[in-house]
C-alpha cells in the first residue's frame, strides 16, 4: 500500500498535487467547459439540495438543455466510501445540436447552471455544486486527495499531456479548492510545507 507522508483532519495527502503542472487557471474561450462533459457523482442527500433551488436552476438554463428534472440525475446509485452516505448519484448527460454528450447542467457556453443559478441568487457561487465538480483537477479517491489524472487524459487543453500550457502547478492553482475542501488551516498546513519541499523546483511532472 502506498504511503503518504502528509495528512490533515483524516485526509491524505498525495505530493503529485505539488509537481503536477496545471494552466494558468480556467479559460471558457479556450476550454468551453470540457472538464464538465462526463457528468458527476456527488454524494446521495446532496442531490436534494440541488432540488430545492430547481426552479432557479431551470431559470438559467439555455434552450438545448432539458427542464425535465426526471432527467437530471442517473436513477442507480453507486456505492463509494469516498461520499459521506457510502452512495453516490451521476448526473445525466444530454446530446448538444453539435452532436456534444455533456452533463445535463453545462449550458451552451459551457458554463454550470447550478453555479450560474447560485451568482444570480446572490448565494456563493459553489452554494449549490457538488462538491467534486469545484475540486477539479482534484479529487478524492480511498480517502487520498490527489490529481484526477485519469479524467486529464481527455482534456485538450489542461489535460495532463498538454505540458506546453502549464504555467504553474495543481497546488499553486487551486487555492480557493483546496481551502474549500481542507480549510483555511488545511490550506496553510499544506502551503508551508509546499513553500518548505518544493516552491525551489520548476519542473512540473
Amino acid at each position: 500500500m502506498k504511503e503518504y507522508p502528509l495528512e490533515f483532519n483524516g485526509i491524505k495527502i498525495d505530493p503529485i498535487i505539488f509537481t503536477q503542472g496545471f494552466v494558468p487557471g480556467c479559460n471558457m474561450k479556450l476550454c468551453h467547459g470540457q472538464c464538465c462533459n462526463w457528468g458527476v457523482y456527488m454524494d446521495k442527500p446532496f442531490k436534494e439540495v440541488i432540488m430545492k433551488f430547481e426552479n432557479e436552476i431551470k431559470e438559467v438554463m439555455d434552450e438545448h438543455q432539458t427542464k425535465d428534472t426526471s432527467k437530471w440525475f442517473e436513477t442507480e446509485l453507486e456505492q463509494d466510501e469516498d461520499f459521506p452516505s457510502g452512495w453516490a448519484v451521476g448526473t445525466e448527460l444530454y446530446v448538444t445540436p453539435q452532436g456534444v454528450s455533456q452533463c445535463v447542467f453545462k449550458d451552451k457556453r459551457g458554463f454550470c447552471s447550478i453555479q450560474v443559478a447560485a451568482d444570480k441568487n446572490h448565494m456563493h457561487k459553489w452554494a449549490i455544486k457538488p462538491k467534486y465538480c469545484i475540486m477539479y483537477p482534484l479529487t478524492i479517491i480511498d480517502n487520498v486527495l490527489t490529481y484526477d489524472d485519469d479524467h486529464a487524459t481527455k482534456l485538450d487543453y489542461c489535460g495532463i499531456h498538454k505540458k506546453e500550457n502549464f504555467s504553474q502547478t495543481v497546488f499553486e492553482a487551486m487555492t480557493e479548492e483546496i481551502t474549500f475542501v481542507l480549510g483555511a488551516d488545511g490550506y496553510a498546513y499544506l502551503n508551508d510545507y509546499y513553500k518548505k519541499q518544493y516552491k525551489h523546483k520548476k519542473n512540473f511532472s
